[in-house]
């Protein structure tokens, strides 16, 4: 028999029914959280209570589905998709740009709007990005590691420089992060690594102090109470948040801080009135949640058939758990400010888009971790026809 010929012996199974749980006991507390933040920015603004709320139930659906059909999709068809993935993320990333195609607010172009839905181009690149990372480090060897770590770097560099011009700070280096924790994890020699970050230092220089209003977060990371009305005020009011709420909380949907002090509370800052609203419990509760999903996804990965399925699985749990402990790092003041969203649980419907992508996928590796269990390699069975 050809090799092109050989035949796919993988058995597919159930999913990982802890996985589905914890996704949708996620996705449902985030509704929640979503309504109860939002809800009196968009009675004053929108003359609706609900008007957030029923956007993000409409995302939620769309998710749903989503997660429904990769769940079910062979995760090696990516590796025919990749190129065109990243085409069609190059393609966005510029229509986003372009004045009366993207949509602005505050100072950033970071949205492309399909009527009264719109979505950001940015989080389905880091999405794209890590399955691409995932092939080359999983199906593609070669002897020359300088041209294997320049090549997608220059890709991902240049993925990183779209995102910085809308300008989105934080989402760039989610991606950088993410792609140099998958390549270290993929085995990749660390000496390369280290190589490539010390040479990035002059760009962070850059990116960083010689731009007025980042390197003014950074101080403000240092010591929040040096400009506590100006810079310092997010962080402050967190603090506050989390004050209030102590143990317990002071119940959902009574909490004061989302009212006219905390910026974005039902985006960024939504952890902060959780914190509030129920409390050190239920913060440690959510935090809970989000370790067990690692935990999930890094088991997955353990047991999948194929070198690709294990780098994808650790992909995807590493897009979602990374992104969260940003999020939570910045509201706690551990890391300095910067945009990024909570997954599952913030207000927007690209976040929870992707996150339900991740989760379909990752729950379609699941389904064939049975045969791996039994011993058997297909990374070598396995030959699309």
């Amino acid at each position: 028999m050809e090799l092109s010929k050989t035949i796919d012996t993988r058995r597919r199974g159930e999913p990982d029914i802890a996985l589905y749980v914890t996704v949708f006991a996620l996705a449902g507390f985030g509704l929640a959280m979503s309504y109860s933040a939002s809800a009196v920015y968009a009675l004053k603004v929108f003359g609706d209570s609900f008007y957030f709320l029923k956007r993000q139930v409409l995302w939620f659906i769309i998710g749903f589905a989503a997660l429904i059909f990769f769940q079910n999709y062979d995760y090696r068809n990516f590796l025919k998709l990749t190129r065109f993935m990243l085409l069609i993320v190059f393609i966005m990333l510029i229509l986003v740009l372009i004045p009366g195609i993207g949509s602005a607010a505050k100072g950033s172009s970071r949205w492309i709007e399909f009527g009264f839905l719109r979505i950001q181009p940015s989080e389905f690149a880091k999405l794209v990005c890590v399955i691409y990372i995932v092939k080359i480090y999983s199906m593609e060897e070669t002897a020359n590691h300088v041209l294997q770590l320049l090549i997608p770097m220059m890709v991902i560099g240049l993925i990183f420089i779209l995102i910085m011009i809308q300008p989105d700070f934080g989402t760039a280096m989610d991606l950088l992060i993410l792609s140099v924790l998958l390549i270290f994890v993929s085995g990749f020699p660390f000496t390369y690594i280290a190589l490539l970050f010390f040479l990035s230092i002059p760009m962070f220089y850059l990116l960083i102090y010689q731009v007025p209003y980042r390197w003014n977060r950074i101080i403000s990371y240092i010591n929040p109470w040096h400009d506590r009305y100006g810079i310092g005020y997010h962080v402050i009011q967190s603090f506050t948040a989390f004050k209030k709420g102590g143990l317990l909380g002071v119940g959902l949907g009574f909490g004061t801080q989302k009212i006219s002090r905390l910026p974005e509370p039902h985006t960024d800052f939504i952890f902060a009135v959780i914190a509030e609203e129920v409390g050190l419990v239920g913060t440690v509760c959510l935090l809970m949640l989000f370790c067990f999903f690692f935990w999930r996804g890094i088991n997955i990965a353990l047991s999948a058939p194929d070198s690709f399925g294990r780098l994808l699985a650790v992909g995807m749990t590493l897009l979602i758990v990374v992104q969260a402990f940003i999020n939570i790092g910045v509201v706690t003041g551990s890391l300095p400010t910067t945009g990024i969203p909570l997954p599952f649980i913030s207000y927007g419907g690209s976040s929870l888009l992707t996150s339900m992508i991740a989760s379909g996928i990752l729950l379609n590796i699941s389904r064939y971790r049975e045969v791996a269990l039994r011993g058997l390699n297909f990374d070598e069975v396995w030959i699309n026809e």
